[in-house]
């Protein structure tokens, strides 16, 4: 396995560190892994996951469009909408898209705090067998991540959009981890309203769900309580968040299919200001 990063100050603190992974437990377990800075030549990769912020999903399709061998298959594990589109529009290799609850905070270039177990899913977005999801199935249950494979892998991206546009931008305005978001009965409505609206957009869209984000919301909440969230993550950092790919995303499709979704778009419009701000 062989870590990519565009970034030479990570690359090289994870050359000098090791990746160092920190449960909830206090567990600590420090690994040497292969790492370079991207892009770079994959000549004999069976399998290039693509772990970026889907703003960047473009970016990093066209820069591998050239480099990337075609037998290479290749895995996107990200937030957001819209992303296998962008792959499929740049990229001519065999795609997986992919989907996971687990949760994680990073503690600096080469530590990561792992804040709660969860479960991976996998597919193929045509919704056909492969044999590549199987080795990679095969190869994230022995790095001890619970994983399952999908044949409707684009209800799978959508519920979790749905579920990330009802927490990520919570967390990120009121500043709270997970766990305080689920006692909250205030966030609790805001959330609801959010995932109606995207539930209404999916159905729009001839999406066939996998599973009702309303009733997993809480679980999710709670079985990643310690957990930051990406969005929260980014607005401290000062960083670019997905707003536009999850809020925005489902503010967009409903425009385009007729349905009015206000509080994906009060709760879009308040992110971006924050993210404006920022930039002063």
């Amino acid at each position: 396995m062989t870590l990519i990063h565009r970034d030479l100050s990570i690359v090289r603190a994870i050359q000098k560190n090791g990746v160092i992974l920190r449960e909830t437990d206090k567990t600590v377990t420090k690994v040497r892994v292969s790492v370079r800075r991207g892009p770079t030549q994959l000549p004999t990769a069976e399998v290039l996951i693509i772990a970026v912020k889907a703003y960047d999903t473009n970016a990093v399709a066209a820069s591998y469009r050239r480099i990337v061998p075609l037998e290479t298959t290749v895995l996107s594990l990200q937030n957001g909408l819209g992303n296998i589109e962008t792959l499929q529009s740049v990229l001519k290799n065999e795609l997986i898209a992919g989907s996971t609850t687990e949760g994680a905070f990073s503690l600096g270039p080469s530590s990561v705090l792992h804040t709660g177990k969860g479960l991976t899913i996998i597919g193929d977005h045509r919704g056909k067998k492969s044999d590549a999801c199987s080795r990679i199935k095969i190869a994230f249950e022995e790095a001890g991540f619970q994983t399952k494979i999908s044949p409707n892998m684009a209800g799978v991206l959508w519920t979790k959009a749905i579920l990330n546009s009802a927490i990520n931008p919570l967390s990120g305005l009121t500043r709270l981890p997970n766990g305080a978001l689920a006692k909250s009965l205030s966030i609790r409505k805001i959330g609801f309203r959010v995932m109606d609206e995207g539930i209404s957009v999916s159905q729009a869209e001839r999406v066939r769900l996998a599973g009702d984000p309303r009733r997993l919301w809480r679980r999710i909440l709670l079985s990643t309580k310690a957990n930051k969230s990406s969005m929260l993550q980014d607005i401290e950092r000062g960083k670019m968040t997905e707003i536009r790919q999850l809020n925005g995303a489902i503010l967009s499709r409903g425009k385009t299919k007729g349905i009015e979704t206000p509080t994906n778009e009060i709760l879009t419009e308040l992110v971006l200001g924050i993210e404006g701000s920022s930039k002063r």
